[in-house]
């Protein structure tokens, strides 16, 4: 509980804020002085954060290493020793001529994402500490920590969503190739285009929903039934490989979870106030898809845990939106501000439940935090352990 701490009063703070902003929602210049602590504090906690959770393990090195003679002048050769794309190679590689301090691109790609997010919600959010609480709470916290690369592309495909919207091809795609410099994953983003716009049925969500639950309750091995069809494997010696080198990741597979539940939750607040959450705003329809691609790829990938993950990241950004509506879809006060009160408790135990680990513990570079040397023998020691 104690490494949660600094994570929870975080959370609290915009709590606050957010309290203060619907108090305050007609006063335009008290709104903007909040949005302005919101990037500060924002900035502050991680752009200045010491080495935290895993990502840095890799990282750190690869700064150390970085110059433009080690990549001979061509940092848009993807980079086969770190396996990190070139406008991430790129990026690393100014930062290193900025400072040689790896502080500094941890401190950059923090603007980067500030100004993205920021950006993002100042479209579609008239609460921005609130939106800030779904953003840490709803995968936030681990893409500003742990996926460096991952968060840079993820956060350009959304403020790509408004082209998606507007049937902007050119200026879509032009941010979504972007977004694959920062990271491979951002493939997928490039045919969503065809049908991220196109409104389900809400039965077919429903059936689209349901259909990923069965596969994840009952343990489905879909994807590997699927190769194994296509590549003859009729002894399932394909299935031995798989489970193999991922390292017995189905067997380790857990079905009841917080994790599972907020999810089954979700899911059927959306269908109950389906309607409802495409009359408050028509892109919510582009959510709703982002949410069923999220729940597919949580399922029926749930085979391969890390697979799973990342798959299901891509699109964790509908939580920001969708949750923050269906406060709105509430007709009733109590119900309302029970709903609110939920939110707050749940938030909270999600804060500790990722973040109550020695490898989360949280010092800042302003205020003195430990070195790479201290940090890499305390994680290998957890790790072990």
């Amino acid at each position: 509980m104690i490494y949660s701490i600094p994570y929870v009063l975080l959370i609290l703070l915009f709590g606050f804020f957010s309290i203060y902003y619907y108090d305050n929602k007609e006063n335009e210049s008290k709104k903007y002085i909040i949005d302005v602590w919101c990037i500060v504090i924002f900035i502050l906690f991680f752009g200045f954060r010491g080495f935290i959770c895993d990502d840095w393990i890799s990282y750190y090195p690869a700064f150390q290493k970085c110059s433009f003679e080690y990549v001979n002048l061509n940092v848009f050769e993807y980079n086969i020793e770190w396996g990190f794309e070139p406008g991430f190679t790129l990026l690393m590689c100014l930062c290193k001529i900025i400072m040689d301090d790896y502080q500094i691109l941890v401190l950059v790609c923090t603007l980067i994402n500030t100004f993205l997010l920021f950006k993002f919600f100042q479209k579609r959010i008239d609460n921005m500490p609130l939106g800030i609480i779904l953003f840490l709470s709803f995968g936030g916290y681990i893409m500003s920590t742990n996926l460096m690369r991952n968060s840079i592309a993820i956060l350009i495909f959304i403020n790509s969503l408004t082209y998606l919207e507007r049937r902007k091809p050119l200026q879509y795609f032009g941010l979504c190739l972007l977004a694959l410099t920062f990271h491979i994953s951002a493939v997928i983003y490039f045919p969503l285009y065809f049908f991220f716009n196109i409104k389900l049925n809400k039965w077919v969500y429903l059936s689209l929903f349901v259909f990923g639950n069965v596969i994840f309750l009952f343990h489905v091995p879909l994807f590997l039934k699927i190769i194994s069809l296509f590549l003859g494997d009729s002894e399932g010696q394909l299935q031995m490989m798989v489970e193999s080198y991922t390292s017995g990741d189905m067997a380790e597979m857990k079905t009841l979870s917080i994790g599972y539940l907020e999810r089954l939750f979700t899911g059927i607040l959306i269908f109950c106030y389906y309607n409802k959450l495409t009359d408050l705003r028509k892109e919510n329809i582009i959510f709703i898809n982002a949410f069923i691609c999220y729940i597919l790829a949580s399922f029926l990938f749930s085979e391969f845990s890390e697979i799973s993950l990342r798959l299901s990241y891509l699109f964790i950004f509908a939580y920001w939106i969708l949750w923050y509506d269906l406060i709105n879809c509430f007709s009733i006060l109590n119900n309302k501000k029970l709903f609110l009160a939920f939110m707050s408790i749940y938030f909270i135990m999600k804060m500790v439940g990722s973040t109550n680990m020695i490898t989360s513990s949280y010092d800042n570079v302003i205020f003195g935090a430990k070195s790479y040397e201290e940090r890499l023998y305390i994680h290998n020691r957890y790790s072990k352990n």
